[in-house]
């Protein structure tokens, strides 16, 4: 439902620069006056009632009166009264803003402490949340409202997103199957869209994978150089091929010949093994023999090791009794001292005697003092019944001290026991040391007996290594002979391993072919991926294009005087968002005045329709605009004029 918004009626009172201004507003309102004198002050009055900022969207502005030296004039009260009409119904909004002056006690003057606003819709007083909400009420949303009072608003105060976004609101976007219709070509592209997918992130997924098979792609020819520089090319490999089969016939001769004088070798071989198990059973002999030697050693280090053990056992014991000798000891100390406890509380407890109050032999009801026989006999039923008592508690403190002085004579017994017991191990642990520090010194002095000399077995082991090492030793021609052969072989297997290595390159150059072979076919199966995918980026581009020609006609159809301009082609064809006005082709930031707020009032008509609110459009600087386009709004226009007061004239509404 459609809603008129009229200013009927503007009344300041020390507001900014003026002290008292009354206005009555018509359909068109122009008010006159020198710059300096108020009239976008009157426009900031109205934004002030309304939402506590100025004309300019500031929310910090000095709303008091100032001096000529710029300071607040105190004292006084800024008042703003607004009269509005909402679809016929009149609402009388006014704000009063009052300095609080605060009197200290014993102080001569008042203090200032702030400012506080009042508010007041027709003359009720009202909080600031409900004044908001009512406001809210009457406006709408407040940028909305910002929209449709200020021409320049729109294009200068609002980001081109937002601008961009409140006029796609005002059309409407395009769905993707209304550009498909529109031009058919564009068909194809559904087949690449997952379902429900929305154009920009397909855009968005398919750069990314052009951008990575494109890195892919870049990175082959690099590959395939390196694997080209890998080969060896400077290799004959069938001339390496036969220099390998005369090496392998030339160490096989060699190794017939080495065959032949094995026979030879043979019996060394014999003799070097029997060699090796005389000096093995040697070595078996004298280990023997150096093992009888430490026996005594061993004896000695064996008595030792028991007499720490038997050293260990006794000591434990010691220690245990040593333990218990401390807590007998102090269970002796704790009993003691209770004995003499016991003996304290008897004689207290024996010396206790009875003493009778008076208070105990009145009436407690009538207070009267009980008969004299009665009394005697309660006296001597307390005496009896104080004698008794007396009696259990001294025997049972007697009983008590009985038990406890057994104890006491027990434990007393066991102590001594315990000493005696503990004075037994100390003088063996005595023993047993002294009689380790005799082995120390036998262990520490002791030297084996390693006399070979007079060992018949092992002198005749020494004769037969000795005369066998001899026989080896002597030179022999055959094993010349057969050193030579192995010697030239050894070389002629060196050369077949370099020749082996060489042919090596022969499988690994195949392989390196095999690779480049791959990579080319790599290479170009990326290629045809990239065209596949720049074939679906050039449709979304190409439905990007269409849509913005769809997008464009559809909302500069709404707009009389200005057009828009919602994407700029980029050099290399993309297509950038952005939310332009534009004046026969020149952009709004560009025009003159009079072209600023014809397109300004323009757009307000549009958006006034879209929101279906009719709000007074404030015109200043009106005198540089000579003739403005029509409008439903109301007009209120601030022109620049001689006049030092200003003047108001108005069409009745």
């Amino acid at each position: 439902m459609s809603k008129t918004i009229i200013l009927k009626g503007l009344y300041l009172k020390n507001f900014k620069g003026i002290k008292e201004l009354d206005i009555d507003f018509g359909k068109v309102t122009n008010i006159f006056g020198d710059n300096g004198y108020g009239k976008t002050t009157v426009f900031d009055a109205f934004t002030w009632l309304l939402f506590d900022k100025d004309s300019q969207d500031r929310s910090k502005f000095d709303v008091q009166p100032l001096d000529g030296n710029n300071n607040v004039i105190h004292m006084l009260e800024t008042e703003v009264t607004g009269a509005i009409e909402i679809d016929g119904v009149k609402t009388i909004l006014k704000k009063v803003l009052k300095e609080k002056w605060v009197k200290k006690r014993g102080e001569v003057e008042s203090e200032l402490k702030g400012t506080e606003t009042s508010y007041y819709v027709d003359e009720a007083p009202f909080k600031q949340g409900e004044y908001k909400k009512m406001i809210q009420s009457i406006t709408g949303d407040e940028n909305i409202f910002k929209l449709l009072t200020n021409p320049l608003y729109f294009s200068l105060g609002l980001k081109w997103q937002d601008r961009r976004k409140i006029i796609f609101n005002l059309n409407g976007d395009v769905d993707i199957s209304d550009v498909i219709n529109y031009k058919s070509s564009l068909g194809e592209l559904q087949n690449y869209l997952n379902p429900n997918e929305d154009i920009e992130i397909f855009k968005k997924r398919i750069k990314a994978q052009i951008a990575k098979l494109k890195k892919d792609k870049e990175n082959i020819p690099a590959r395939v150089d390196e694997c080209s520089r890998s080969i060896r090319s400077d290799i004959d490999f069938e001339l390496q091929e036969t220099n390998k089969k005369n090496l392998t016939d030339n160490i096989k001769v060699l190794d017939e010949q080495i065959l032949d004088s094995s026979k030879v070798d043979d019996e060394i071989l014999e003799k070097r093994k029997k060699l090796y198990d005389l000096k093995a059973n040697l070595n078996s002999l004298e280990f023997k023999l150096n093992s009888k030697a430490q026996e005594p050693l061993k004896e000695l280090k064996q008595k030792k090791n028991k007499l720490e053990q038997n050293n260990h056992s006794i000591g434990l014991k010691a220690d245990r009794i040593k333990n218990e000798l401390k807590l007998n000891e102090d269970n002796i100390s704790i009993l003691e001292t209770s004995i003499a406890d016991l003996k304290k509380q008897w004689y207290e407890v024996n010396a206790k005697t009875l003493e009778f109050s008076k208070n105990e032999f009145i009436c407690p009801t009538c207070k009267r003092e009980f008969e004299a026989a009665d009394i005697e006999a309660k006296k001597q039923e307390m005496t009896e019944n104080f004698n008794q008592d007396k009696s259990n508690k001294l025997k049972k403190i007697n009983d008590e001290g009985q038990f406890k002085t057994n104890n006491l004579n027990t434990l007393k017994q066991e102590v001594e026991q315990l000493k005696n017991e503990y004075d037994t191990y100390l003088k063996q642990l005595f023993e047993l040391s002294e009689e380790k520090k005799v082995l120390d010194k036998q262990i520490l002095e002791f030297k084996p007996n390693f006399d070979f000399s007079n060992n018949q077995e092992y002198q005749e082991l020494k004769k037969e290594i000795a005369d066998l090492e001899a026989e080896l030793a002597k030179p022999s021609d055959t094993n010349s002979q057969v050193q030579e052969i192995r010697h030239k072989k050894s070389n002629l297997e060196i050369e077949l391993d370099g020749i082996n290595n060489l042919l090596s390159y022969k499988e690994q150059n195949k392989a390196l072919e095999d690779r480049k072979a791959e990579l080319m076919r790599e290479e170009k199966k990326l290629a045809q991926q990239i065209a596949a995918l720049e074939k679906q980026e050039y449709l979304t581009e190409e439905f990007t294009r269409t849509k913005v020609e769809l997008l464009e006609s559809g909302i500069n159809n709404r707009f009389k005087y200005v057009k828009f301009k919602l994407f700029e082609t980029q050099v290399n064809g993309a297509l950038n968002e952005t939310c332009e006005a534009l004046i026969d082709g020149v952009p709004f930031s560009n025009a003159n005045t009079a072209s600023q707020y014809n397109a300004g009032i323009d757009i307000i008509n549009a958006l006034s329709k879209f929101y279906e609110v009719q709000a007074p459009i404030f015109l200043d600087n009106r005198e540089s605009v000579s003739k403005i386009i029509p409008s439903n709004s109301q007009i209120v226009n601030l022109i620049v004029s001689d006049d030092k007061k200003l003047r108001v004239e108005s069409e009745e509404i």
